[in-house]
C-alpha cells in the first residue's frame, strides 16, 4: 500500500478551503452551536449534548465530504443523520471507550486504537453500515497510514496550542502594559483564541481529514482488483497442484 502524499491532500484542502471555506466554517459553527444550546437545557442538558454529538458529528462529516467531493449540499445535511442517532451514538461510545481502555493498559496501544477508528465517523457518513462495521472498515482504511495520520493530528493539536499561547502572551502583555483588571485580558484573549480555533483551525483540519478519507477509500478500491486477482491465481495454483 503506497504512502499518502502530504502535498496532494494539503494542496487539495487549501484549495477547497479557499473556495468553500465559509461552508465548512458554517457547518462546524452550526454543530458546536447546537451542542451548546442543548447544554443549556436544565437537568438533561449534558445527556442531550452527549447523545446528540454522535449524529451531529456524522452529519457534519457528511457535509464536509460533500464539499471535498465538490458537491452542493444543503446546510441541513448537518442534522440529516438524526435518523441514525442511536447508531451514531453507539459508534462514538464504542470508539471512545475502547480507546480509553487501551490507553489505561498502555498509552501507545491506546493511540494506535484511536487512530484505527479515526475514520469511523466518515465511514458512517458515507455508507449505511453498523457501528461495528464502520469501526472495522476504518481500521482497514488507515492500515499502513497510521503514522501519517498521527502526524496530522499532532499538527492539529500543535496549531491549537500555538494559537492559545499567542493569545495568552497578548493577554499577559495587556495586563502588564495597560494595567487592566486580570479578568479583562483573560476573557478577551480566551474569546479571541476560541474564535480562531472554531472559525479557522477546526474547519480546515476537518476538511483535510475528509480529503484523506476520500484518498484512502479510492486507494482501497484500486487495490481490490489486485487482491481478487491474487486470490484467483492462488486458488488456480492449488487446483493445479
Amino acid at each position: 500500500m503506497s504512502k499518502l502524499k502530504y502535498n496532494i491532500y494539503l494542496n487539495n484542502s487549501a484549495k477547497t478551503f479557499s473556495e468553500r471555506g465559509f461552508e465548512a466554517i458554517l457547518s462546524i459553527v452550526l454543530m458546536l452551536g447546537s451542542l451548546c444550546l442543548l447544554f443549556l437545557f436544565p437537568v438533561a442538558g449534558i445527556a442531550l449534548m452527549a447523545f446528540s454529538y454522535g449524529f451531529l458529528c456524522v452529519g457534519t462529516k457528511s457535509y464536509l465530504l460533500g464539499i471535498a467531493n465538490n458537491q452542493i449540499l444543503p446546510i441541513e445535511t448537518v442534522f440529516s443523520k438524526f435518523k441514525i442517532c442511536v447508531k451514531a451514538f453507539c459508534l462514538k461510545v464504542a470508539t471512545m471507550l475502547i480507546s480509553f481502555l487501551w490507553t489505561i493498559v498502555f498509552i501507545i496501544p491506546g493511540i494506535v486504537t484511536a487512530l484505527n477508528y479515526s475514520m469511523a465517523s466518515f465511514v458512517m457518513a458515507d455508507e449505511n453500515l453498523t457501528a461495528l462495521e464502520c469501526m472495522a472498515k476504518s481500521k482497514k482504511l488507515v492500515y499502513g497510514h497510521r503514522g501519517e495520520i498521527c502526524v496530522l493530528y499532532l499538527a492539529y493539536a500543535f496549531v491549537i496550542l500555538v494559537v492559545m499561547c499567542i493569545c495568552a502572551g497578548i493577554g499577559c502583555a495587556m495586563r502588564y502594559y495597560m494595567n487592566l483588571n486580570y479578568w479583562i485580558p483573560i476573557v478577551s484573549m480566551s474569546l479571541l483564541a476560541l474564535f480562531f480555533i472554531i472559525v479557522f483551525i477546526i474547519p480546515y483540519f476537518e476538511l483535510m481529514f475528509a480529503h484523506i478519507y476520500i484518498i484512502l477509500k479510492q486507494e482501497q478500491e484500486q487495490n481490490k482488483p489486485a487482491k481478487t486477482q491474487k486470490r484467483a491465481y492462488t486458488k488456480k495454483a492449488e487446483k493445479t497442484a
